[in-house]
This record gives C-alpha cells, structure tokens and sequence, in this order.
C-alpha cells in the first residue's frame, strides 16, 4: 500500500461513516482500519460499503493526479458501477474544498514517514524489555 492508497483510503472511511477530522482513523498495510472503538479489514468484494469507500478513495487518487470530475464519473460507469453510485462518489469529490484536499496532502505526507520499524524489546528507546 502507497502513503496515497492510506490517506484516500482514510479520507474515504471518514466520509462514508461519518467520522470528522477530530476522531482517530489510521489505515495499516493490510487495509485493517483501526479507530477508537474498532478496528478490521475493508473487505470490498463481501460488503457493499467497503467497496463504497474504496471506490471514492480510488476516484480521489486518480483526481490527485489530475483528472477531471466528469471524466471520473464516466470511468466509474464504464467500470460497472451503477450511476446512482457513481453519483454518490462524484458529489463527494465535487464537495471537498481546498482546505480538505491540503489534509488530506498532508496526511500523504504522515502516512509516507511511516518507517514500519516494529518496536521490539531490542529497539526500544530505552533498551528495556
């Protein structure tokens, strides 16, 4: 998984089920997402609303990366999703403001100075099991 899959994949998530900017969303390697109260796998091909959130986070990559809205949606249709979804995931992107897409940046960013250095008893600070 790229910083860029974590972050959207986070951004996603949050939209889809509510979460605001204060409440802690972290997305590991494996897709596991991992919140205050819960934490388990997006598993997009069993559930309906984790494919929802990958999808949108999808689409946010591609507009990352420069792609227009519209051209967005089409994609989305022609991949075969039905267009009341597509919708669905047009008017998200379509209402994220700038400030949100700076976050969202910058929680690229975060995600991209994760080392993935397990803390083990041999690498602790202070060298105590």
């Amino acid at each position: 998984m790229t910083p860029e899959d974590r972050a959207t994949i986070e951004w996603a998530y949050r939209v889809v089920l509510g979460f605001s900017a204060e409440d802690e969303v972290i997305v590991l390697r494996d897709l596991t997402v991992v919140t205050q109260h819960d934490h388990a796998p997006l598993n997009p091909s069993g559930s309906s609303q984790d494919a929802l959130i990958v999808a949108l986070a999808q689409t946010m990559k591609f507009r990352i990366r420069g792609l227009q809205f519209g051209e967005l949606r089409r994609d989305l249709i022609a991949a075969g999703m039905r267009e009341q979804v597509a919708d669905r995931v047009h008017d998200h992107l379509v209402d994220i403001s700038v400030e949100e897409w700076n976050r969202l940046k910058q929680r690229i960013a975060w995600y991209r100075d994760d080392k993935c250095s397990p803390i083990t008893p041999s690498t602790t600070p202070s060298g105590e099991t």
